[in-house]
């Protein structure tokens, strides 16, 4: 009898941790990462939609992310660059320099962020992630009275500013 209720003890202590193991959810990364960010659909189109992001890393997440980043940043100069060619408005013309300028600014500050990933200056990338994310907003500030922005401009500016959110959290999970 002893040793059927020593026998009894073991299996339970043994199987514990097993259906622990089968209970627990395992949480999704990117689920984790995009529900700490400011523009969530962004967050979740720009991981879910590359096929590079499945089960991947945060590194080779933050990869994705600053290439999106870039890609958006010179989406965004072009779309301002043809605006600005094509308005005769004098207000707008002004505006459209000035964000041209924001644009190019953030350009060049996404440009390190590759190196500063490769060296795992994750400081670096924080510090210049919070440069380049003021640059779509400020560039917005500029359409706060009449005339308004354009909203293929204003989306851009909100796809740039959630993409460089994303690398703000993902630099916590590095």
């Amino acid at each position: 009898m002893a040793h059927s209720y020593n026998f009894a003890i073991f299996m339970i202590v043994s199987l514990l941790p097993i259906s622990f193991t089968l209970t627990s959810v395992k949480v999704d990364l990117i689920d984790e990462i995009c529900s700490k960010t400011v523009i969530k659909d962004v967050c979740y189109y720009a991981l879910r939609e590359d096929p590079r992001s499945k089960g991947a890393n945060p590194e080779v997440l933050m990869t994705i992310v600053i290439d999106l980043s870039q890609k958006n940043a010179t989406f965004t100069c072009n779309l301002v660059s043809t605006l600005l060619k094509e308005t005769i408005d004098p207000k707008l013309k002004t505006r459209y320099t000035l964000c041209l300028g924001n644009f190019n600014k953030a350009s060049h500050i996404l440009e390190k962020f590759p190196n500063l990933l490769k060296s795992k200056d994750y400081y670096g990338l924080s510090a210049n992630a919070s440069a380049a994310i003021r640059e779509p907003s400020t560039c917005d500030d500029n359409f706060l009275e009449p005339p308004v922005e354009v909203p293929e401009l204003r989306e851009a500016s909100d796809n740039l500013r959630g993409l460089i959110d994303v690398i703000l959290v993902l630099v916590g999970f590095l």
